[in-house]
């Protein structure tokens, strides 16, 4: 007589999502999950029915599987849709929270109907604030799309241009072996913290309008089905 899976709960769950039709998990000798291979109606990208399947794994289950594990064969009479591509990022807000020694940065960014909150602590200098800032900008632009981009902070440097002072970013992209540099420039005006976000904008807002927004995790939590 077979045995039943020991992921069989999980399995029942992951049917439930919207569009998955099957699920069948693959587990080693020792139990660790191998695959996951999932059937599912076309209709939404691969992609977001994955990052579905491996939250409500995790928040159901405390299974947390890579998502390079998780195969999905699409069939149905639907054509997926173009892939959307982000609009252009503005600037929500920014808090700072300085100590003694340290200090913590959240920059509040949008794109459309997208939300990205991006965070960094250092040292609570005047030259780290500045840096701190627009580490915290780039982790919210990462946060606003999908696939989360590696980006990071090359340099930031105030200069003066035109009988102006102003902000100049490098940003550096890290593309498998390949690394671009992103140059941001920004006018300094009354709010220095700002200006150092608009450079970081000025800089990533010429590539992210080319990536795909974060896709929002969509699933129910209905009660645990029985064995």
């Amino acid at each position: 007589m077979e045995r039943p899976s020991p992921y069989a709960t999980a399995q029942r769950r992951v049917c439930k999502l919207r569009d998955v039709v099957s699920c069948e998990i693959e587990a080693s000798s020792q139990g660790a999950i191998e695959a996951i291979h999932v059937t599912a109606l076309a209709g939404r990208s691969p992609k977001q029915i994955a990052r579905d399947i491996e939250t409500l794994l995790a928040a159901e289950e405390n299974l947390y599987v890579d998502y390079r594990k998780i195969s999905i064969a699409q069939y149905g009479e639907h054509e997926l849709p173009s892939p959307p591509t982000l609009e252009r990022i503005l600037f929500d807000g920014v808090s700072l929270h300085q100590g003694p020694r340290d200090c913590d940065v959240e920059v509040s960014l949008s794109a459309g109907h997208v939300n990205g909150i991006g965070r960094a602590t250092g040292p609570n200098t005047r030259f780290h604030i500045r840096r701190l800032v627009a580490q915290a900008t780039l982790d919210a632009v990462g946060n606003l799309v999908e696939g989360e981009p590696d980006l990071s902070l090359g340099d930031l440097e105030e200069k003066e241009l035109g009988g102006r002072r102003v902000f100049l970013v490098c940003v550096n992209r890290t593309e498998g072996r390949n690394e671009s540099r992103l140059i941001g420039c920004a006018e300094i005006g009354y709010d220095l913290t700002q200006s150092v976000i608009n450079a970081v904008l000025d800089a990533t807002n010429r590539i992210v309008s080319s990536l795909p927004p974060r896709q929002p995790v969509e699933y129910d939590i209905g009660p645990a089905p029985t064995e």
